[in-house]
């Protein structure tokens, strides 16, 4: 952006701010302007969902000069959902930019954020009202910039001086955008402490410290050592989890060691099993030697989650000296839940000199291998015995022997993990190039297997040390013709991924993944009108319920309808839980991997992941949802615009905290 053209941007903004702290704003709480109403059982509104789902530009269009401002509202909103927008749909969202409605108009600021293109700054900022008597519009701008601006604009936004403690609105979108810009990893010292001081401050409402509490657990920074007395005080007396968090992780960053007594002391106390979740993260920013106490306490914590990882950061943080440790605690009746995690931890952590030790840890994952059935403590083990690199030819054996999709797959990511070590030539010395040369072997059998799983972490592995495996792959025609044998879209991870080995083999850039244009799933009206609003999920850990959001995801709302239906999830299993994030399930494959022979369009509206049980799609990329699908532990904001969300947790919230890899689905009854 010229100069010239910046200074304009900052005294507009700084012009407005004033103007709207001079004026009322609109509190919180007050009702939304009326003139937009969301009815699907309107033969118009299906007709723009429908547009919507089809990516069909030009009778999208037609709508946003549309008389009904509910009509107006929709198709603004809908284009949100696009994977790239033409440059004559942008030229039109400018224009709504003006729109009467102030909804409509959000829904253009929010549209055009999610491009993502810096040169639409100027427009967004000039769309300011400063009569203020938009200032939710305001606030969306605000968010939008925050997803298109660079390093100058983000600190005009910091430094508005103008806001007062009453324009919460203004605030929270201010808090929004650096958050959004963070994201995209533009941050400044200015703008870290903008959102300590938020925190700090006991007058700041809930709107505005959300945003502030999601920038500071996502994008964790060292607050000043004045700021630590204030922090540890807030994190004692924060009655809100997400306050409590974002207040964990600023004491880890802090390196000071009253923040880590503090923190220690609350691990064992704090009742929210997600803020003991996030207290473990921040102690791992401390020595371990400092630490270690707390970590092996919380192995034995009440919440299966909390539990894990402890465990997890064990084989991440974990001492040498304490190897053996790990290896007893593996043995431990009453840790059985993560016996194969501690497993890992001693392998990863054992010394070399102590060969006794390294052959009864390898003896006993082998014998655990052929004794356990269940195929994700099989997959746990390979991820154990992976830990030691040498393991690479048992690995491989396991891989040609598993008949499982979900311990094959294990083998592949384990034998990728091996080949990706930043130390594989210190570590294998004068071997290091006959194990590479092997394990290139390994990867051109695994890809030309066409196994969807195995494949992408082959490819995956190739890729990540491309200069190291090129000369071992002087003919890469083989990849060419493995990509032809992958199923589409059933197979889409895989064939992104060997696409991308190929392009690094050959010198050529990474391709673009190209959404299918074929293939998606028309959205079922009647089936929408004629099913129930609730699903009831009963799994072997408990059940719990889902309010559906057609309003949001028809599409998606219809293929989950189709599949409960047709019994489809019945014996599906959560294959991927990450404590105080998300658990995963859902797929054919059980290891993450595969769909069905049809894909689910993005749908992305502008909800935000702002509160945990929020129900979304997997995806590999824009419009290539299908099956799998997620729940969430807690407010995921980074999601936001990436993942459609098409259900939120009703009932039962308990039990999907304390999902675990294996957890199957029993049944699901809508109604």
């Amino acid at each position: 952006m010229p100069a010239n053209r910046k200074l304009r941007f900052f005294s507009f903004i700084a012009i407005c701010s004033l103007l709207i702290a001079l004026c009322a704003c609109i509190p919180p709480g007050e009702k939304e302007p009326v003139g937009v109403v969301v009815d699907l059982n309107d033969a118009t509104t299906q007709r723009i969902y429908d547009y919507q789902n089809d990516r069909n530009v030009d009778s999208l269009l037609r709508f946003l000069a549309d008389d009904n401002p509910s009509y107006r509202y929709l198709a603004a909103r809908a284009f949100g959902s696009y994977p790239e927008l033409p440059a004559g749909v942008l030229d039109s969202l400018l224009r709504t930019l003006q729109d009467e409605n102030e909804l409509v108009r959000s829904a253009a600021a929010y549209t055009l954020g999610a491009v993502g293109d810096a040169s639409l700054v100027p427009s967004l900022a000039a769309a300011f009202d400063t009569s203020a008597r938009m200032n939710t519009h305001n606030a969306t701008l605000l968010a939008a910039i925050g997803k298109v601006g660079g390093d100058e604009t983000q600190r005009q936004i910091t430094a508005i001086s103008t806001y007062r403690r009453q324009d919460t609105l203004l605030r929270a979108g201010r808090a929004w955008g650096l958050f959004y810009f963070a994201r995209r990893g533009v941050r400044t010292v200015e703008g870290d402490s903008l959102i300590v001081n938020t925190l700090l401050d006991d007058t700041s409402p809930a709107d505005v410290l959300k945003p502030a509490a999601y920038y500071a657990q996502r994008f964790p920074f060292r607050p000043a050592p004045e700021q630590v007395p204030a922090l540890r005080a807030a994190f004692r007396n924060a009655p809100d989890p997400d306050v409590t968090m974002a207040m964990a992780r600023l004491l880890g960053k802090s390196a000071a060691p009253e923040a880590r007594i503090t923190l220690a002391r609350a691990l064992a106390a704090h009742p929210d099993w997600r803020v003991r979740v996030e207290i473990l993260q921040s102690l791992a920013d401390f020595d371990y030697a400092l630490t270690r106490g707390a970590l092996l306490e919380a192995l034995r914590d009440d919440h299966p989650l909390v539990r894990k990882q402890a465990a997890n950061l064990l084989i991440d943080k974990g001492a040498a000296d304490e190897a053996t440790a790990y290896h007893r605690l593996a043995k431990d009746s009453l840790l059985q839940d993560v016996q194969f995690e501690l497993y890992a931890a001693a392998n990863r952590h054992l010394p070399a000199y102590l060969t006794d030790f390294r052959g009864r840890i390898n003896y006993d994952l082998l014998r655990a291998y052929q004794q356990k059935k269940e195929v994700y403590e099989r997959a746990a083990i390979i991820g154990a015995m992976g830990e030691y690199p040498w393991n690479y030819r048992t690995i491989y054996d396991l891989y040609t022997e598993a008949e499982s999709p979900v311990t094959r797959t294990a083998a592949a990511q384990a034998l990728r993990v091996i080949a990706n070590r930043d130390d594989f030539d210190g570590y294998f010395q004068g071997s290091a190039d006959r194990v590479r040369r092997e394990l290139a072997n390994y990867f051109q059998a695994i890809i030309e297997s066409r196994r969807v799983g195995p494949a992408y972490f082959a490819a995956n592995a190739i890729t990540a040390s491309v200069e190291r495996y090129r000369p071992l792959y002087p003919d890469v025609s083989w990849l060419g013709e493995a990509l032809g044998g992958f199923e589409l879209p059933k197979e889409i991870e895989a064939y992104y991924a060997v696409a991308a080995a190929r392009a690094a083999l050959i010198g050529d850039p990474p391709p673009k993944p190209t959404p299918p244009r074929k293939g998606a799933l028309d959205i079922d009206w009647k089936l929408l009108a004629e099913s129930g609003e609730v699903a009831v999920i009963r799994t072997s850990a408990g059940k719990f319920s889902l309010r559906l959001l057609p309003e949001v995801a028809p599409a998606t709302v219809t293929n989950f309808i189709q599949l409960v239906q047709s019994g489809y999830y019945e014996g599906k299993v959560f294959h991927r839980v990450v404590p105080n994030f998300v658990a995963q399930g859902g797929g054919p494959l059980g290891d993450g991997f595969g769909a069905e022979g049809y894909i689910v369009r993005t749908e992305t509206p502008g909800i935000r992941w702002d509160r945990p049980g929020l129900v979304g799609m997997a995806s590999a990329g824009r419009d290539t949802e299908g099956v799998q699908f997620f729940l969430t532990h807690r407010a995921t904001p980074h999601l936001n615009g990436e993942y459609t969300i098409f259900a939120e947790v009703t009932d039962g919230q308990e039990v999907v905290d304390r999902l675990t890899v294996g957890t199957r689905v029993e049944s699901i009854i809508l109604r």
